[in-house]
C-alpha cells in the first residue's frame, strides 16, 4: 500500500475517510479525534453536522493494484496441475506460489479446469488469476476438522500486494456441494494488507463457514487483522442460516461491492467471535459497501457487535428479495460464553444506511424463532415447523421486515430510501418497540 494512503488512514475523523468524496456536500463534519486501531476507545463522536448523502467511493483507495509482475506462470503448463478432481493439487499450487514470491512477485493463471485444494497459504506479491470456466473443490479433510481453502497471513508475518480475481471479470466457481466436511470457508483473511478478492461464485450446500472470512490472528506475540482491500463481485447459492457470503469480525478500511447470493447473509459485520471478545482485541473500522443483495436468506446485510466496540460503517443499496429482513441492525450484548470480567454491551461508532429495497416472500425467508416477534401476527401460521436442515435451529417462513433497526448505538437510517413491496403496513423499518410476542397475538 503507497504511503500517501496509510497517512490518510492516520487521519480518519468520521464515517468518511478523508480520501473518500462526496458527490456534493460533506457528509459528516466531526470534531478532530483519532481512531484506534484496536477499536477498545467508547467515546461518542461529536457530531456538529449529518447528512445522508451517498458517498463517490473509489476503489484505488482501498487497495493499489501491481503496476508491473517479475514473473508469469502457468499453473498447468508450468506446475504439472492435472486438471481433474480426483488428484489434489494442493502442493503444487503452493509450489508454485512460493516460487512466484521468491522470484519477487507475479501473476500465477489457473487455467480452464477441475482442481481439488486446501490449506493454500497466500505469499506477498502473488496475484493468482482464474480462468472463468475453472472449477475448484476442498480436497478431502477430516470431518472434525475446521479448514480453509486460501488462507491469507494466519499465524504469519504480513502477507501484503495479493489478489485473487478471474481472467475476464466472469467469476469462476469453488463447489462445496460435495465436500464431506462442512466446516470449510474459501477464503481466510488475517494478517493481510492490501488485497483483492473477486469474481467468484460459491456453490454451498449449508456449510458452517462464511465463504469470506475475516479475523484476528497471533503473529509474534501480537494480534493482526486485516486492513486496506476490496472484496466484489461475488455470490453464494445455498447458504445457511447463520452464514453465507462474507462475515467480517475484524478489518480496517475495506471495501464491499456488487456482492449477492441465496440463503444467509451476503455481508454481515457481526464481531462475536468468544476468543476476540474476550481479547477485546479486533472489530470492524471503516467499512464501505456498495449493492449487497440476497434472495432466500436471513438478510443481504447484518450489523451486530456482541460485546466488541467498533468503529463506523457505511451501506449504501441493498436489495433482498423474500428475505428475513433486508438488513438486520442489532444491539450489542455479552453473552455467557465470554469469560472475561466487566465486559459490556459492545457498540459500533456510527452505522449509515442508504436505500435498502425489500420484496416480501410468504414462504422462501430463512428465520429463526427470536425474530417472530417482528412478524404480523396473521403470518405466524406459514412458518414451517420443520428446521431448514436436520438439527438446525432456523425455519422457511414469511419475510418480516425491510429493516430491522435495533441497536444501541448511533444508527444513520435514510428510511425515504427505504421501500418494500408486500410487506404488511408498519412492517417496512421495525424497531423494538414493533415486537409483538405469541402471547400477545392471541
Amino acid at each position: 500500500m503507497k504511503n500517501t494512503n496509510q497517512d490518510k488512514l492516520l487521519a480518519l475523523q468520521s464515517i468518511i475517510p478523508k480520501h473518500l468524496r462526496v458527490k456534493s456536500i460533506l457528509f459528516y463534519i466531526l470534531t478532530i479525534g483519532f481512531i484506534s486501531c484496536s477499536n477498545n476507545s467508547l467515546e461518542e463522536p461529536s457530531l456538529q453536522e449529518k447528512s445522508t448523502e451517498a458517498l463517490q467511493i473509489n476503489e484505488e483507495d482501498f487497495y493499489t493494484p501491481p503496476t508491473s509482475y517479475a514473473v508469469t506462470k502457468n499453473f498447468v503448463e508450468d506446475y504439472g496441475a492435472d486438471t481433474i478432481f480426483d488428484t489434489d493439487d494442493s502442493v503444487k499450487l503452493q509450489d508454485a506460489i512460493d516460487d512466484v514470491f521468491t522470484s519477487g512477485g507475479g501473476k500465477l493463471i489457473i487455467p480452464k479446469g477441475n482442481y481439488s485444494l486446501s490449506e493454500i497459504e497466500m505469499k506477498s506479491n502473488v496475484h493468482i488469476i482464474v480462468n472463468s470456466e475453472a472449477v475448484i473443490r476442498p480436497s478431502t479433510r477430516p470431518d472434525n476438522k475446521n479448514f480453509r481453502v486460501f488462507s491469507f497471513g494466519k499465524e504469519t508475518a504480513v502477507v501484503e500486494n495479493v489478489s485473487i480475481s478471474s481472467s475476464n471479470g466472469e467469476k469462476f466457481t469453488v463447489d462445496l456441494t460435495k465436500s464431506t466436511n462442512i466446516n470449510v470457508a474459501v477464503f481466510n483473511l488475517n494478517n493481510v494488507n492490501n488485497f483483492l478478492i473477486s469474481d467468484f461464485i460459491v456453490e454451498d450446500n449449508y456449510t458452517d463457514f462464511s465463504a469470506v472470512t475475516m479475523g484476528i490472528t497471533n503473529y509474534n506475540d501480537a494480534y493482526y487483522w486485516p486492513r486496506n482491500g476490496v472484496v466484489k463481485n461475488g455470490n453464494t447459492l445455498n447458504s445457511d442460516y447463520g452464514y453465507g457470503l462474507i462475515q467480517v469480525q475484524a478489518a480496517k478500511n475495506v471495501f464491499f461491492k456488487d456482492l449477492e447470493g441465496t440463503g444467509g447473509v451476503t455481508l454481515r459485520f457481526e464481531t462475536g467471535w468468544t476468543f476476540m471478545n474476550d481479547l477485546q482485541q479486533g472489530g470492524v473500522e471503516d467499512m464501505f459497501a456498495e449493492n449487497i443483495s440476497r434472495t432466500n436468506g436471513n438478510a443481504a446485510v447484518m450489523v451486530s457487535p456482541h460485546a466488541m466496540h467498533n468503529g463506523k460503517v457505511y451501506v449504501n443499496g441493498v436489495t433482498a428479495n423474500g428475505c428475513g429482513f433486508g438488513i438486520r441492525v442489532e444491539s450489542g450484548f455479552v453473552s455467557n460464553k465470554y469469560s472475561t470480567p466487566g465486559l459490556i454491551d459492545g457498540t459500533f461508532k456510527e452505522v449509515t444506511i442508504l436505500n435498502v429495497t425489500g420484496t416480501f416472500s410468504k414462504d422462501k425467508a430463512q428465520i429463526k424463532p427470536k425474530h417472530y416477534e417482528f412478524m404480523p401476527c396473521n403470518l405466524r401460521e406459514f412458518i414451517d415447523p420443520n428446521p431448514i436442515k436436520t438439527g438446525g435451529k432456523s425455519y422457511w417462513g414469511p419475510s418480516m421486515s425491510v429493516v430491522l433497526n435495533a441497536p444501541n448505538y448511533t444508527v444513520n437510517l435514510d428510511e425515504d430510501s427505504v421501500t418494500g413491496a408486500g410487506f404488511t403496513a408498519g412492517y417496512v423499518v421495525v424497531t423494538e418497540e414493533d415486537a409483538i410476542s405469541d402471547e400477545d397475538c392471541n
